[in-house]
This record gives C-alpha cells, sequence and structure tokens, in this order.
C-alpha cells in the first residue's frame, strides 16, 4: 500500500508539473494521499483543493486534468466533485496476496534500548512491568526495522536502598528458601527502612555502608555485588516469564570504577559546562548553571548540581556519565564477560564486570532511548540540555525518554498487607493471570488433556498482560482489568492468539495445492477489505517504527483480526470452486503471515491450535 501510495502521488507531482506548471515536494502530495474512507474508494486525495487558490481554478476542473494522466493497472480513478478516488484493480488483490513478504533491510543504525532498570533489592511490581514491556516491544520493532538493537538493563547498586538491604545481609540475612530472594530482600528492605526513621545507628550504618561502596572497599563491595546479584537474577526470573529478555546488564559500580564518571565531569568541565560556585547556595558545589535557558525559566533551583561541595556526584551527574559511555563520548572503559543465564530467546546475555573484555558492542549508539517514568521528565531534559550545551548537538537530538504514566489494578491490590510493592508484584500479577487463563480454558476447551491446558494457559496469561499494558500509549495511566484482558471476543491478547490459531487450523485441515495454476478470485467485499489491510501492514509498521509506538501495532492487529474473523464468517475457504478455494487459503497464508508479525513484535505468545 506504501509504495501504491507512493507511486500514485509520483504522478500526481509529475501531471501537477507538466499540466500547471507547480513543483510542490513530493512528501507534501504523499501525506493527502489517504484511505478512502467510504464504501467502493480504497485511496482518496485532496490535491485539487490545495492548489485551487494557487492556480486560481475550480477544484472540479484541477482534478480533472491530473485524472486524465493518471494511468494504472492497480487501479481505476473518478473525479467526485474535486476528489480523487482510487478504487483497486483485480490485479492488485492477486498479485499483493500472491506476492508474500518482503525481507527485511539491515541499516547500520545502532539503537540502546534501556529497561525495566529497577533497584536491586526488591521484586518486580506491576509499574516495573508496563516499562519492561514497553522496552522489549520497542526492541521488537526497531529490530523488525532493520536496525542493531543492544537491550540493556541498567543495575544501580550503589544506591541508599541498596545500603538498607545490605545492612541486613552483612548481618548474615542471606535469605529464604520459601520465597524467591528478590521478595525476601524487598521485604527486609521494608523493615530496615522503618527502622532508620527512629534508630539513629541504624542510620549511621547505612551511611557508612554507602561510603564504603562508593569508595570501592573490597569486603563491602564484593557482597554487596553478590546480594545484587542474587537480586537480578531473581528480578530476571520474572521478566523471562513475561518474555522479556536483554543483551547486557551494566552496573553502576562498574560505572564509576572505570572512571567514566570522572572523565565525563573533566569533559563538560574543559568546555565550560560545569562551573565550581565560589559563593552562594552552591558553594563549592560543581553546577550546570540552567536557569538562563527557556526550557527552565521560572523554575525555582533550576541549576542542576553534579557534584556536591563534600565531593559526592549526585545521580544526574552519574547518569549523564552513562548517556555519553553509550554515544561513545568519553572513553570505551567498562570490560564485559557472558553472564550464566539461560534466556526463553536464547539470547546471549553478557554482564559489566571488574574483570572481563571491552568491547564496543555495547555503546557508540547512534540513537538511545531509555524508559523511564513520567516523574522523571525534569532530570531527563537535563540529560538532553546538557549534551546539546556540551557541543554533541546531534547526540542530544537522538536521546529520546519514553514517559510512561502509572500501571494499577482495577480492584486495587491482590491482598491488603503493608509495603508499596506487595500486593503489586509482577510475580502476583502473572500467576494471578495464569490461574484465571486456566479457569477459562479449562472451560472452553473441555477436550484437551491436563498438560495442554496448562500450555496454552500460561501462553493466554501471559499474553493477555502484555497485550494489556502495550495496548495504551505510554504516556496514558493504564489500569489493568481481568475481564477485558482475558476477554477472547476483542480487545485482548487472547482475541488475537485465538484468531491466528483459527487461521493456522484452516491451513492445517487442508494445505494449499502448490501445484494449482488457476486464476485468483477476489469477488467478495469481505475478501477485499482483509486485503485493503493487510495492505497497510507496511505504512502502520513505518510510522510505528518512526514514532516508536509500538502501541500503533496492538491497534493495527485488532483491526486485521475483526477483518479475519468477517471474512471467516463469509467467505467459506474449504469446499468451494477450486480458484475461488485456492485464492482464499493464500489470502489465509499471507493474514497469518502478517499477524504473526504482530505478534513478535508485541511479544505474545503464539498459540496453533487453541
Amino acid at each position: 500500500m506504501l509504495k501504491l501510495k507512493s507511486g500514485i502521488a509520483e504522478d500526481i507531482g509529475r501531471i501537477l508539473k507538466s499540466e500547471f506548471a507547480l513543483d510542490l515536494p513530493q512528501s507534501e502530495i504523499l501525506n493527502m494521499v489517504q484511505d478512502g474512507g467510504i464504501e467502493g474508494v480504497d485511496v482518496e486525495c485532496r490535491i485539487a483543493f490545495r492548489v485551487a487558490k494557487q492556480l486560481r481554478m475550480a477544484p472540479q476542473e484541477i482534478a480533472q486534468r491530473i485524472m486524465a494522466g493518471l494511468k494504472s493497472e492497480y487501479y481505476t480513478v473518478n473525479n467526485a466533485n474535486g476528489y480523487l478516488n482510487f478504487a483497486f484493480t483485480d490485479k492488485f488483490y492477486s498479485e499483493f496476496v500472491e506476492r508474500g513478504e518482503g525481507e527485511v533491510q539491515k541499516t547500520n543504525v545502532k539503537v540502546i534500548a534501556e529497561y525495566p532498570s529497577v533497584n536491586p533489592n526488591k521484586p518486580l511490581h506491576i509499574g516495573h512491568v508496563r516499562n519492561a514491556i514497553i522496552g522489549d516491544c520497542v526492541s521488537n520493532i526497531l529490530e523488525m526495522a532493520g536496525h542493531d538493537v543492544v537491550r540493556m538493563n541498567y543495575i544501580d547498586d550503589l544506591g541508599l536502598q541498596v545500603a538498607q538491604s545490605l545492612l541486613r545481609y552483612l548481618e548474615g540475612n542471606t535469605g529464604s528458601p520459601q520465597k524467591k530472594f528478590d521478595h525476601y530482600l524487598g521485604e527486609q528492605y521494608v523493615e530496615v527502612a522503618k527502622l532508620m526513621e527512629t534508630d539513629a545507628d541504624a542510620r549511621k550504618r547505612v551511611e557508612e555502608i554507602m561510603k564504603h561502596l562508593e569508595e570501592g572497599d573490597a569486603e563491602i563491595c564484593g557482597k554487596g555485588r553478590e546480594m545484587c546479584e542474587k537480586c537480578v537474577y531473581a528480578q530476571g526470573q520474572t521478566l523471562q516469564a513475561l518474555r522479556i529478555s536483554h543483551d547486557v546488564l551494566v552496573w553502576e559500580s562498574d560505572i564509576v570504577h572505570a572512571r567514566l564518571l570522572q572523565e565525563s565531569l573533566e569533559l563538560l568541565e574543559k568546555n565550560g559546562i560545569l562551573v565550581r560556585k565560589s559563593e552562594g547556595k552552591y558553594k563549592d558545589c560543581m553546577v550546570v548553571e540552567l536557569s538562563t535557558l527557556p526550557q527552565f525559566k521560572g523554575m525555582e533551583d533550576a541549576d542542576k548540581v553534579f557534584v556536591r561541595a563534600n565531593g559526592v556526584a549526585t545521580y544526574t551527574a552519574k547518569d549523564i556519565a552513562f548517556q555519553m559511555w553509550k554515544f561513545g563520548i568519553i572513553g570505551n572503559g567498562l570490560e564485559f564477560c557472558k553472564a550464566n543465564i539461560k534466556q526463553v530467546d536464547d539470547r546471549q546475555l553478557h554482564t559489566s564486570c571488574a574483570h572481563g573484555l571491552r568491547s564496543e558492542r555495547f555503546n557508540n549508539a547512534h540513537k538511545v532511548i531509555n524508559i523511564i517514568g513520567v516523574e522523571q521528565e525534569y532530570p531527563q531534559t537535563v540529560i538532553k540540555v546538557v549534551l546539546e550545551k556540551a557541543g554533541f548537538g546531534k547526540q542530544a537530538g537522538n536521546y529520546v525518554h519514553i514517559a510512561y504514566g502509572h500501571a494499577k489494578l482495577k480492584e486495587g491490590r491482590f491482598s491488603g498487607r503493608k509495603g508499596t510493592w506487595i500486593g503489586y508484584s509482577a510475580d502476583e500479577l502473572i500467576k494471578e493471570s495464569i490461574t484465571k487463563a486456566y479457569t477459562l480454558v479449562s472451560d472452553r476447551f473441555k477436550n484437551y488433556d491436563e498438560d495442554e491446558k496448562k500450555r496454552i494457559s500460561e501462553s493466554v496469561g501471559i499474553g493477555a498482560i502484555r497485550f494489556s499494558f502495550i495496548r495504551l500509549g505510554p504516556e496514558k495511566e493504564l489500569v489493568f482489568d481481568w475481564e477485558r484482558a482475558l476477554n477472547f471476543e476483542g480487545d485482548s491478547g487472547p482475541y488475537l492468539q485465538y484468531s491466528y490459531a483459527r487461521a493456522h487450523h484452516i491451513l492445517e485441515n487442508e494445505g494449499m495445492d502448490e501445484g494449482w495454476k488457476g486464476r485468483m478470485v477476489f469477488k467478495e467485499k469481505e475478501e477485499r477489505r482483509l486485503i485493503g489491510t493487510l495492505a497497510v501492514f507496511d505504512e502502520v509498521f513505518a510510522k510505528a517504527s518512526d514514532e516508536i509506538a509500538p502501541h500503533r501495532i496492538a491497534d493495527y492487529s485488532l483491526e486485521l483480526c475483526s477483518d479475519f474473523n468477517s471474512f471467516y464468517a463469509n467467505c467459506r475457504v474449504i469446499g468451494e470452486e477450486k480458484d475461488v478455494s485456492e485464492s482464499r487459503k493464500r489470502l489465509v497464508a499471507r493474514y497469518k503471515e502478517t499477524l504473526q508479525k504482530c505478534l513478535r513484535i508485541l511479544g505474545i505468545p503464539i498459540i496453533e491450535n487453541m
């Protein structure tokens, strides 16, 4: 469809130039070649109205002269009071179904996508699930667009929360065999956080631990890394259940010990961006002055401290160093080794480490995408502005913050226990989704054996979560609704999975006759509507990829399945006259191929028999 629309736009541009001596940009004409909005009109163009005033002619006359120069075997065109209406021919429908999908063209663009970057002292909650699913779908769509995508998970193992959890870990509380380690550690953290509110000695010990971590004390850092790795690997089990994998873990402690922070601060100071204050509120602090910039006009305390008077770097300073490393602005001092973790897609996971190999595989990116909550919009803007002020305007333009809103359950928490994440954990969400899916699957498919029911239920439960969390644009608040998420009839992951299985079942019952030499026949409106929707996939995909908006694929998938179900209800595939039956089988195969692409972008498990 995109190719056909581009051809129409090119022909219109040629005619405008030859007939009216009018040279319009190709992109402007293409923007006016739109999908048809009425029955029998596949594509429409309102270019005659756009140029009527300029040419001092009636739109009807302009359209008539343009129409006279348009000739194609793939469409017919008429002039409807100035509107150019295009209707596709049988040749278009036949060749589209017969042609099949093209090969993905690789680009030279490397993209780093960072997600979900959860503190390594607690389990993932449903907000982290939204982050991780957005990141995974963004990575999927960019990979399908031909880009080299690095899926990165950043581990902040030097923060206050880690120091608080390490207080208990150093006392010998190393975990409970009855619980996943991330859940156990999260509960320990809640207790220590409460203790610090009243216990001055506990606060002092935590501050000492933080200092030891920052200074690289071998014993404390070793125990801290041990604790955090156990937690991150437990969190990884949750991500794997959601079909989410990574290429690399990057640890904050390794960034600091590789002196990336010092290198970035020296570069910013050399470029005049970072200055030491000699008086006032920020006396002896290293500061980036932002208050004079229009983005921060009127903001109280807009100037950003990078290094405090006591010499301790702020989180923003560490973050800007990390982003500069991603772009390859500062040195490649990090070393990496393979992590001994098997992922669901057999992707090899690497981790930054103290004694490994240096690699440019994980940095030197053309584009950096960070999936971070909407509340982090200010510090993310600071990073872009600092990059630009430091002379790295291209990198600043390619620094993308995908901000997402809060996620919550429609009925509230799973339980009433205390704690910010307890009752909202991703593990509880997954377990509950699979359990509810099992009830539905058992009721719907009574003839399946127990193993098959469990297998389908797991795929349906995960598909329900993933679709629900990617369906909305990320900026909107998400309210997870079980009834809607697990609805087999529409607007859900299971609906897409069931529609795919239905198409697979048709072709499994009676495959295509590969030796058939007959004529493609598509006369029914349901056939043509389905082909039309299939034909716009490339256009939808290009827009979703350019905008980094995988939720557009979710919307498209629902429309595609709806059109297929109308075709399925009204157009018999098996048992019709040979040409009709073979044509429809090929249409079903093309549908299955396109829907499979959508499911892979969305990360929804494919079920062939359901």
